[in-house]
């Protein structure tokens, strides 16, 4: 081969190599997106959760106000009964706590491997990506600790097994790969478990919203009506009443936060095999951000009412 022919391959391989750098760079632009958008969100609907719970406990305790006089032995027996009632509240709280901060270590593994992919050779963020990692690990067990039913299923651990399998080595380049082969089943988990948790999430949430939007009605839509003494704020009581009944009568609509973990987990299998797309997990998010502005505006009115 003469020096010019030589030339030419050296500089169409050149060429070849920088055009998949650049597809590779164009992607890892865009692998911690998804990731952190969906931890920003799902920390939004667990904060709203948290907020349920315990109002849904607080709205039944006000429900049931005994007539006074209280004897002095029904006041202990009642002050009693409230600690077993807020130990119970705590637990719940300190699994929706956990849940908050494996969404916090999943946004920071994400974003420590986004400057693993945009071609970081620091040791510092490699050692960064391994450490979230591992925080991420330990705070799936505690998180499976803090519940009283299992969270994942044999058959789930068991597809957790070959995540290592998926990653596909020539997409990511050799660095960004061993972390991911490191990493998949653990990052994995930490979804799957995130999932379980906000189903129960959601049952907090769709309580709360069937309660207080009943309550709305009674005081603020059907009372007033009835009595012809009512007004503007009738009116924006009445419009907020109606878009979450309608909101909630699609109880598929309450699970969004649950179905966008479970989109998640495929994203993460995406990513994992280097054919994911960050449009994925869009749609989810909108959805997630209708669950959070219904639940804003029944507050909003609620607390006008008081």
């Amino acid at each position: 081969m003469t020096m010019k022919y030589r030339w030419l391959t050296l500089v169409f391989a050149i060429f070849l190599a920088q055009g998949c750098a650049s597809v590779a760079v164009d992607r890892a632009k865009d692998l911690s997106a998804a990731g952190i958008a969906y931890s920003d969100a799902t920390v939004a609907v667990v904060e709203v959760a948290m907020d349920a719970h315990v109002d849904n406990d607080s709205l039944a305790q006000i429900a049931s106000v005994p007539r006074p006089p209280v004897s002095s032995e029904a006041q202990e027996r009642r002050a009693a009964k409230l600690e077993e009632l807020d130990a119970s509240l705590v637990t719940s709280l300190q699994l929706y706590n956990r849940l908050k901060h494996s969404l916090f270590a999943v946004r920071g593994y994400f974003a420590a491997l986004q400057a693993l992919a945009n071609g970081s050779q620091a040791d510092a963020t490699g050692q960064a990506v391994q450490g979230l990692a591992g925080q991420v690990s330990a705070l799936n067990a505690a998180l499976e600790g803090a519940s009283a039913k299992p969270l994942i299923s044999e058959a789930q651990v068991k597809a957790l097994g070959g995540l290592a399998k998926v990653v596909a080595a020539q997409v990511h380049g050799a660095k960004l790969a061993a972390a991911l082969e490191r990493d998949a089943p653990v990052i994995g988990r930490a979804l799957i478990l995130q999932e379980s948790v906000l189903k129960i999430a959601g049952d907090d949430i769709r309580t709360y919203m069937r309660d207080t939007n009943d309550q709305l009605f009674l005081k603020r839509v059907k009372a007033p009506y009835q009595k012809g003494e009512y007004g503007s704020d009738w009116a924006n009581d009445r419009r907020v009443y109606l878009k979450v009944r309608a909101f909630g009568a699609v109880s598929d609509q309450l699970d969004v936060a649950a179905m966008a973990s479970s989109k998640m987990q495929l994203i993460w299998q995406r990513i994992l095999s280097g054919s994911y797309s960050t449009a994925e997990i869009a749609a989810s998010l909108m959805e997630v951000q209708e669950l959070l502005d219904a639940v804003a505006s029944l507050k909003t009115a609620t607390e006008a009412a008081e």
